[in-house]
């Protein structure tokens, strides 16, 4: 009884302390290829013209490369704000606690990655009693303006799932 039960916490345990998905070289070198490629105005993977669910505030496009492990993504050109990024979207989980620990993963590779100190901020904000979190992260440690952040994260419930979703915000050409 006293194998299984030990068997049980080696297996629990590395399940918690499981290695990082996203700490991989083919993330690290992609998601520098679209960092470069949104400092230019994404000139490079910039796809086809996509239908826009709001065509009178934003124009959009099919990403060419993907993040690894992201499902989808695409590149957004606001018409009121001359900022484009490129939104990436990850699995989604009925389990919050799931989602939580791929952000967090996720955050914690791009921190590996890029190239200077990032500071983040968080809010999070119950819509029907589901949390709906958005998290920013900026290169100056003082700035609060959400639209100055380099990146974006947010979780949120749809139709019975807790959804990923990943920003890289960008330059204007």
């Amino acid at each position: 009884m006293k194998r299984i039960l030990l068997f049980f916490l080696l297996f629990t345990v590395s399940e918690v302390y499981g290695q990082n998905e996203f700490a991989a070289t083919a993330f690290y070198t992609d998601f520098k290829k679209i960092y470069q490629d949104a400092q230019t105005g994404f000139v490079n993977y910039k796809g086809d013209k996509r239908k826009s669910e709001f065509e009178e505030l934003a124009t959009e496009y099919k990403v060419k490369l993907l993040l690894p492990l992201a499902d989808s993504g695409k590149i957004v050109f606001p018409v009121s704000v001359n900022r484009p990024y490129v939104v990436y979207f990850f699995e989604p989980s009925k389990a919050r606690l799931k989602v939580d620990q791929r952000s967090t993963d996720l955050r914690d590779a791009v921190f590996s990655v890029f190239d200077q100190p990032l500071y983040s901020r968080t809010e999070t904000t119950m819509i029907n009693n589901h949390p709906f979190t958005n998290s920013w992260y900026f290169t100056d440690p003082l700035e609060t303006r959400s639209a100055m952040a380099v990146f974006r994260m947010n979780i949120y419930f749809n139709e019975g799932k807790y959804y990923l979703a990943f920003e890289i915000r960008g330059k204007a050409q």
